[in-house]
């Protein structure tokens, strides 16, 4: 995957869909709304940086120490678990808008987005 995600990276709309993929993951986590949505999107964010990272090898493609330890304890893929953990246990409606949130029309016609 390296040669894919080297001709991504710098490309102006990589960049900006990272950062705005970002602010909304944490704008929702932050305000406790939309947790589904943003565990899911945040899931497939980190499953995309773990994949930039395989496979982990011992050296760099310029030779360098990669400092890979193992490829299943990574963080990406346990802030991947924390998000659907917060998610699944609706943490939002105990620690944030959650609550006020599920009571918007939109929101109980499309159980996703809660």
């Amino acid at each position: 995957m390296e040669s894919t995600f080297h001709s991504w990276a710098g490309a102006a709309w990589a960049d900006w869909l990272f950062m705005l993929g970002l602010l909304g993951i944490g704008l929702a986590l932050t305000a406790g709304v939309a947790l589904r949505l943003a565990a899911f999107a945040g899931t497939v964010m980190m499953a995309l940086m773990w994949v930039a990272e395989w496979p982990p090898a011992k050296h760099l493609s310029d030779g360098s120490a990669s400092m890979s330890t193992n490829p299943f304890a990574d963080y990406h893929l346990v802030y991947a678990v924390v998000l659907i953990a917060l998610a699944a246990v609706s943490a939002g409606n105990v620690f944030g808008l959650g609550r006020l949130w599920a009571r918007l029309p939109i929101v109980r016609d499309h159980a996703w987005l809660r």
